[in-house]
C-alpha cells in the first residue's frame, strides 16, 4: 500500500512539473520564456513553411521583354531548376532571348546563366545574376560579335493563378559587357514540367 501511494505521489509531481514546464511565463528573472508547446508549435510552422520550398518543381517558361539601350523588343525562354537552400530557394536558371527591331548593329540575342535567390520570407521577390553572353554591334562598325559580361537582376513571382499552373512573373534586368551596358524589362510565365 506505502508503495503504491509512494508511485502515486511521484506520478502526480512528475506531471505537475511537466504542466508547469508547458505553461507560459512572460518574465522570469527579467527575460521573456517562451513555453515548450508555442515553441514547437513555431517549429512546426517553419518546417512545413521550408518543406513546401523544398519540393519546388523544375519550371520552364516563356517571357517577352523591352531593350531600352537598343529600343527593341525580345522574346526568350527560360528554365528554374531549384536547390533547397537554408532560409530560401536557390534555383539555377539558364535563359535565351532573341532580339528583334529596326536598329542596325543592335543586339541580335543574349544567352544567360543565371543563379536566382528566393527568400522564405520576402514572398514573390528574387533576385539574383549570373554570366551573359550577348551578340551585337559593340564597336559601331556593323560589325556584330559575341561577348562575356554578366547580369544582374530583381523581379517579382506573383504564385500560381488559379485553377492553373502559370505562374507570372516580372522581372528587371542589367547587362554588363566591358562598356557596355544595357537595361532590360521581362514579363513571362513559368509552367511546372516535374514535381507538383
Amino acid at each position: 500500500m506505502r508503495r503504491t501511494t509512494v508511485c502515486l505521489m511521484a506520478l502526480m509531481l512528475v506531471g505537475t512539473a511537466r504542466a508547469e514546464a508547458q505553461e507560459c511565463r512572460r518574465y522570469v528573472g527579467g527575460r521573456v520564456v517562451v513555453c515548450d508547446r508555442d515553441r514547437d508549435r513555431d517549429h512546426d510552422r517553419e518546417h512545413r513553411y521550408r518543406r513546401r520550398y523544398d519540393r519546388a518543381p523544375v519550371e520552364f517558361g516563356i517571357r517577352g521583354g523591352a531593350d531600352f539601350r537598343d529600343d527593341q523588343g525580345s522574346v526568350g525562354t527560360q528554365a528554374r531548376i531549384p536547390l533547397p537552400l537554408p532560409g530560401g530557394t536557390l534555383a539555377l536558371a539558364p535563359s535565351f532571348d532573341v532580339f528583334f527591331g529596326d536598329n542596325e548593329g543592335a543586339a541580335e540575342w543574349q544567352g544567360n546563366i543565371d543563379a536566382v535567390i528566393k527568400p522564405y520570407m520576402l514572398g514573390g521577390l528574387y533576385g539574383g545574376g549570373g554570366a551573359a553572353f550577348l551578340r551585337r554591334d559593340f564597336n559601331g562598325d556593323l560589325d556584330n560579335e559575341t561577348k562575356a559580361g554578366f547580369n544582374l537582376f530583381a523581379g517579382i513571382d506573383g504564385g500560381r493563378i488559379s485553377g492553373s499552373a502559370l505562374r507570372p512573373f516580372t522581372e528587371a534586368r542589367w547587362t554588363f559587357t566591358g562598356d557596355f551596358q544595357a537595361f532590360r524589362l521581362v514579363a513571362g510565365f513559368n509552367v511546372p514540367i516535374s514535381g507538383r
